[in-house]
């Protein structure tokens, strides 16, 4: 079996000056504030011409427009921040205790309007800027920024995909016929995934597909849950990506879907299910693959390969203008097929980016076109409780004639010794 060296980082990643890690040699990708100009550039350029100025308090648009990725949501999902973005800077509305993150990626403090209480030092050479108090809240905060920074020609678009606040702040500030909904322009723009964003969901695949490699190494009768879940986190904490998710359940606990490993040991025989992810720069990863100890026995080995004969087919049917409701259909017709006639699933897939479910949804009902550049997660899970639960799923992106494969490792029933 070949031998993995988990010693060394992934790709030999190297410290950028003034931003993120970037993948040297082939697999060199642009900087997060590299790749936020080009996502911005993208959206000026399918938005109507006489948008000067876009503002969001969505999380995922924001990282999207400026690149910064904030660990202040991942401590407080209900916190508020928004981005200000022309097609040549970005802005940032933060909290106080966010915007020295915020100044280590922008660089400059004059992009960066704060809110609440937060104290930070400066030294003789810091951002003395943040030595003034900050506004009282956001909406004070806001109105600073857009006052500074709304040019004085063009129209302000809005992204309304969290709430309405912001489109009514910027309505009392510039007028209602300076303000309009951009919402669907992004999700248009973001539909698509450039070079730059699908290196990172790679990155981010990698990482889980060497934590799998660990296991497939590694992995011996008697071990728990949380050991083989430990080995793919290490994996990926040391390839710098940020776990997310790692559900790994055996024996009757896989037919539970999407939940945390226990200390339950692993007999031989049993069925092991491992769904995870992580990010890399805010991009996500999700694959599954299933394990077992020792040889599976006949039910296993027909139920994996209807699951398998499903995913396939429909990994065969993907192509730019194909809708999404049909790779649905191709899927749940091979598993049953293929031994599984009862099968029965609320999707066969997802799409995938800076959230780890994005658009469009692989179902009965969602008629998304495909384009090119879309990348999707596509799966085929199958939970019998009481028993156990299998599962295999891919990352792609989509081609005008087919796709190009993010994940690598073989979908085989994994044996494990």
């Amino acid at each position: 079996m070949r031998e993995y060296d988990f010693s060394r980082p992934p790709g030999q990643r190297e410290r950028v000056a003034g931003g993120p890690f970037m993948m040297s040699g082939k697999h060199e990708r642009p900087t997060m504030r590299q790749l936020a100009s080009e996502l911005r550039e993208k959206f000026f350029r399918e938005a109507p011409d006489d948008i000067a100025l876009v503002v969001s308090s969505d999380t995922t648009n924001k990282a999207y427009l400026c690149g910064y990725v904030s660990m202040a949501h991942d401590l407080a999902p209900s916190y508020r921040s928004a981005v200000l973005a022309s097609r040549d800077r970005a802005s940032l509305v933060v909290s106080a205790a966010d915007a020295g993150p915020a100044f280590e990626f922008l660089g400059e403090a004059g992009l960066i309007h704060r809110y609440g209480e937060f104290y930070f030092e400066a030294a003789e050479n810091g951002p003395t800027d943040f030595l003034r108090p900050a506004e009282s809240d956001f909406t004070a905060a806001f109105r600073e920024a857009i006052g500074a920074i709304a040019p004085t020609d063009g129209l302000i678009g809005v992204d309304r995909t969290n709430d309405d606040l912001l489109w009514e702040l910027c309505r009392e500030v510039l007028g209602e016929s300076r303000v309009v909904d951009v919402t669907r322009y992004l999700g248009a723009t973001r539909a698509t995934k450039t070079p730059g964003e699908v290196a990172r969901l790679r990155e981010a695949t990698r990482l889980v597909e060497d934590g799998f490699r660990r296991i497939i190494e590694h992995a011996r009768s008697g071990m728990t849950e949380i050991d083989l879940a430990t080995m793919i986190t290490e994996v990926m904490v040391a390839g710098g990506g940020v776990p997310r998710f790692v559900s790994v359940t055996s024996g009757p606990r896989s037919a539970l879907a999407d939940t945390y490993s226990t200390r339950r040991v692993i007999a031989k025989g049993e069925t092991i299910r491992i769904d995870a992810g992580c990010t890399v720069d805010g991009y996500w990863s999700d694959m599954a693959r299933t394990f077992v100890f020792g040889e599976p026995d006949t039910r296993q080995k027909a139920t994996y390969a209807a699951l398998l004969a499903g995913l396939e087919e429909q990994l065969a049917a993907v192509r730019a203008g194909v809708p999404a409701n049909v790779l649905f259909d191709v899927a749940m017709k091979a598993v049953r097929s293929n031994g599984l006639p009862h099968y029965k699933r609320q999707h066969c897939g997802h799409g995938i980016g800076l959230r780890s479910y994005d658009s469009p949804t692989v179902n009965a009902t969602d008629t998304t076109v495909l384009l090119e550049g879309m990348c999707l997660c596509l799966e085929t899970p199958y939970y019998t409780l009481g028993l156990d639960g299998m599962m295999v799923e891919d990352t792609i992106r989509v081609t005008t004639d087919g796709y190009e494969p993010i994940t690598t490792l073989s979908r085989e029933l994994f044996v494990l010794s």
